[in-house]
């Protein structure tokens, strides 16, 4: 039992779905597989949405090229009995995106509701032209709308996914398929809320689709198909000797996917690893690589550090402003973020004052509300999270000591251990993230270093 997820550079083109086809069908056994939208289509169905607040016929056009690029895709099936029935579905996926447009338009504002019917199109699209490959290739299929499986709440554009709903789903839809030696198809990021209406898991989410859809199921291996060789020691695009790990813990995985790693969606190892499930990255242009192996059978790559960041942060600061003791004051503020749905990418504690590094985006006014009674709240922004990961953290003190030569004559304005004694990430000014980034992997190399204070900002 295999769940594979491809991303949308993994099915950009009718070429890189017909890779995808050949490693569908070089796989033995009951397969579920999960499609992001071509790539470049969610920002493009994004930008529409915005446009259509203010000149619906621009929308439109937009929306025209959009389904125009999807029918080219079709063009390219070696059946033409199949493309009379394709083009239709994917002009009635077209239809209810040109409707939303429509109502974006009436309502002059795209409202979370609007904006989750609107992006799920891309899905819909892939996840159909996906099904119909297979099928033209002579694969057993059944395309299987995820709304109808991914249940979820009802917060919009970021919804959290009700487990216990959706298994009963996959019970209900999914087992039966494959019982009948079919390939499922469905598409990521895409689900349903309690009434139906349609809800995203937010961006990159198909990899937690196809986490939840494995843990579901109860899969053998979790493989996350994407252009990249595997989960990279660093950014290549910032670090040139960057290099492939071949193994990555649970925790590791996880704690770089926080902090940036772009691979991977920072919620697709809870699901895989609650259930024990190996999860596979791998490279759909290059399919004969190996890839990256992350489960819990034993530590990362030995012998090597990883690093990752995440920029563009606010730090919020939180000051009791009444007596309290140190873990009640933390664990009222914890839950006022939380009520206010602000995720907390590491944070430390000072007996009366709470300081969190999170992503822009939240409504200050409200936290400020919620936390009215009991605290102050100081925001600041122009902030980016540095981490490494690895076993040698832990178990080489010379690392360590490394990294903190290289903060002497920076601005630290947080330091936390999110991973254990083998991680530790620091906060620092935004326009330093990419040089520290390339300094840090480079200095894991080093076999010694001075130990040096580090400027810790007030």
């Amino acid at each position: 039992m295999r769940v594979l997820k491809f991303g949308g550079t993994s099915v950009a083109d009718a070429a890189a779905i017909e890779r995808l086809v050949a490693i569908v069908t070089g796989r033995g056994g009951p397969r579920t597989v999960v499609v992001s939208a071509l790539s470049g289509v969610t920002d493009r169905l994004i930008d529409t949405g915005v446009v259509a607040a203010g000149d619906l016929a621009s929308a439109q056009a937009t929306l025209a090229e959009i389904m125009t690029r999807h029918a080219e895709v079709a063009g390219a099936l070696g059946s033409p009995a199949a493309r009379p029935m394709v083009d239709a579905m994917l002009r009635g996926i077209g239809r209810g995106a040109e409707r939303t447009l429509e109502d974006i338009a009436a309502a002059g504002s795209v409202t979370p509701a609007l904006f989750d019917k609107l992006v799920a199109c891309g899905e819909l699209w892939s996840s159909r032209l996906v099904a119909a490959f297979l099928t033209d290739a002579g694969v057993p299929v059944q395309w299987i709308d995820a709304r109808h499986v991914v249940h979820t709440d009802d917060r919009h554009r970021h919804a959290a996914p009700d487990l216990a709903a959706t298994e009963r789903a996959v019970q209900r839809l999914v087992r039966p398929a494959l019982a009948l030696d079919r390939v499922v198809v469905l598409g990521g990021f895409i689900g349903a809320g309690p009434g139906g209406a349609t809800t995203t898991l937010g961006r990159g989410g198909s990899d937690y689709s196809a986490a939840l859809m494995g843990a579901c199921l109860l899969a053998d291996e979790i493989e996350i198909w994407t252009d990249v060789d595997g989960v990279m020691s660093a950014d290549p695009r910032i670090v040139a000797r960057a290099r492939v790990l071949s193994t990555l813990s649970y925790e590791d995985a996880a704690t770089l996917a926080t902090f940036g790693a772009k691979v991977l969606h920072p919620k697709t190892i809870e699901p895989a690893a609650s259930n024990g499930i190996p999860v596979r990255v791998l490279n759909s242009r290059r399919p004969l690589e190996p890839g990256t192996l992350i489960d819990g059978s034993g530590p990362s790559d030995a012998g090597y550090a990883a690093v990752a960041s995440r920029a563009g942060l606010c730090l919020i600061e939180m000051t009791a402003t009444m007596p309290h003791t140190d873990r009640a004051f933390t664990a009222k503020a914890l839950q006022a973020l939380a009520d206010a749905h602000v995720t907390v990418v590491v944070g430390e504690v000072h007996k009366d004052r709470l300081v969190v590094a999170v992503d822009h985006g939240f409504d200050l006014e409200a936290l400020r509300a919620k936390v009215a009674t009991f605290a102050e709240v100081r925001a600041r922004t122009g902030f980016s999270a540095v981490c490494a990961v690895g076993d040698r953290l832990a178990n080489n003190p010379r690392l360590v000591t490394a990294a903190l030569a290289l903060l002497h004559d920076r601005t630290v304005h947080l330091m936390a251990r999110p991973g254990g004694a083998s991680a530790f990430a620091v906060v620092v000014d935004d326009f330093d993230v990419h040089r520290l980034v390339a300094q840090l992997h480079d200095s894991f190399d080093a076999a010694d270093a001075p130990v040096v204070r580090v400027k810790v900002a007030s």
